[in-house]
């Protein structure tokens, strides 16, 4: 099993360890993997995570077109992030994933696409 899929597989245990995510988001920056780094660090500070769904699945909301009092806060993204997210299930306003990992995966790969893009995080 491969160092970045032990981080995944942690963080599905525990979602809102932002010390882990820290430590991970070092470890990409060492291997050559500055856009997840820099995807973990803007989770950190603005403490976001997948919300962790019924049967271990994982959703991440869009915070441009969900109702207020609607989703989770901490899995509530910009448009210009979730439009970009690859796998799982879109539905009206969210796009859930079979698992944690699948959800921390597609927000890291459609960070590195919107930076790639010109997108700027608020934040």
């Amino acid at each position: 099993m491969s160092m970045l899929q032990q981080f995944l597989d942690e963080l599905a245990r525990s979602p809102e360890d932002w010390k882990l995510r820290s430590v991970m988001a070092d470890w990409c920056e060492d291997n050559q993997e500055p856009g997840r780094a820099e995807c973990l660090r803007w989770m950190i500070r603005q403490k976001k995570r997948p919300y962790p769904s019924s049967q271990k699945r994982a959703t991440w909301f869009n915070a441009d077109r969900i109702s207020p009092g609607l989703g989770d806060p901490e899995s509530d993204i910009p448009d210009g992030l979730f439009k970009l997210l690859e796998g799982g299930k879109e539905a009206a306003n969210h796009r859930t994933f079979g698992n944690f990992a699948e959800a921390e995966e597609a927000i890291q790969q459609a960070w590195v696409k919107a930076r790639a893009g010109g997108w700027a995080p608020n934040g």
